[in-house]
């Protein structure tokens, strides 16, 4: 099993070292009540998909309404261990590791947010998905809007966080501007490999939860060998994030915008802002939460879901 050795911390301490963000964070966690998140059993499989070994993980009963989650980076489909059992029993919910993230296939010309909304048209026909409630955050945020907008789409709502396609002012963290505006960091970032991100996400992006030793396994094993390829994500983001803002007014699906409050990769002011611009949505701020919201609030995360989909159900 893979941990977060003294090689991953170092180097992740020296991103956070250069990182502006981090006094605010670690003052932050400092104040949270910590914890370690319970390890839960996801039941996942590798199914081929759309052309795609694709890894996905399925609960609940068949008859109640359609939640998928979509993974985030560089974490998977294992950082929904803390709302699984909680969503599972109220919804069918299906997990999906997007091309190229987690355990799914997948290469550097799928790391745009277009690239993906594709991707998850062909999914969602193959497995012949409807009325679907679409769980969408960071990564998946960008895949959920490039889906809603380019493509057919099946879904009966959305909620959305922590992403690219905001309107306005689109604040982000010191090191993901970094990464989106030279080679040479994507580059040297990749060269570090898949523990450093990890645990430099985990320290950047969390308040109150530690990922569990499942998780970080999982992780590490997901990115291994393919940080450079899942690094061609922030190349051009803004550019890829203002091509979703421009149009997102036209999005008529009921929509959830949610954000941690202290999330310093994506400031909560985007949030704001996506919210005033989707004709039709909802802003929910999780206290107490870092840009992996879900995993630092896993109650108030699938609280929030489940009155979210009961009201749009």
């Amino acid at each position: 099993m893979k941990k977060l050795n003294f090689y991953d911390q170092v180097n992740a301490s020296t991103l956070l070292f250069v990182s502006p963000e981090w006094q605010k964070v670690k003052a932050a966690r400092k104040a949270a009540s910590s914890f370690e998140t319970p390890i839960i059993n996801i039941p996942t499989e590798i199914r081929n998909i759309a052309g795609r070994q694709i890894r996905l993980a399925e609960g609940g009963s068949v008859d109640a309404p359609l939640v998928v989650l979509l993974s985030p980076f560089p974490e998977s489909i294992l950082s929904f261990m803390g709302s699984w059992e909680a969503l599972t029993e109220k919804f069918r919910v299906i997990a999906i590791d997007l091309p190229g993230f987690g355990a799914s296939e997948g290469d550097r010309n799928d790391m745009s947010p277009n690239a993906q909304g594709a991707h998850l048209a062909a999914i969602f026909e193959e497995l012949n998905l409807s009325n679907i409630h679409l769980i969408a955050p960071d990564v998946g945020m960008g895949a959920a809007l490039a889906y809603a907008l380019n493509h057919q789409h099946r879904l009966t709502s959305m909620a959305i966080g922590h992403g690219p396609g905001a309107p306005g002012d689109f604040k982000l963290a010191f090191m993901i501007n970094m990464l989106a505006k030279f080679g040479f960091m994507r580059f040297s970032s990749a060269m570090l490999g898949a523990g450093p991100l990890v645990a430099f996400s985990s320290k950047l992006g969390a308040i109150r939860h530690q990922a569990n030793a499942i998780q970080v396994d999982d992780y590490k094993n997901s990115y291994a060998g393919r940080a450079a390829e899942v690094m061609h994500w922030f190349k051009g983001l803004r550019t890829k994030a203002s091509e979703l803002a421009d149009k997102v007014e036209e999005i008529q699906i009921p929509t959830l915008v949610f954000w941690g409050e202290l999330d310093v990769m994506f400031d909560p002011s985007n949030a704001e802002n996506l919210n005033n611009a989707l004709p039709n949505s909802e802003l929910h701020i999780l206290p107490e939460a870092g840009h992996l919201s879900w995993a630092d609030q896993p109650e108030l995360f699938a609280s929030m879901v489940i009155d979210w989909v009961n009201k749009n159900s």
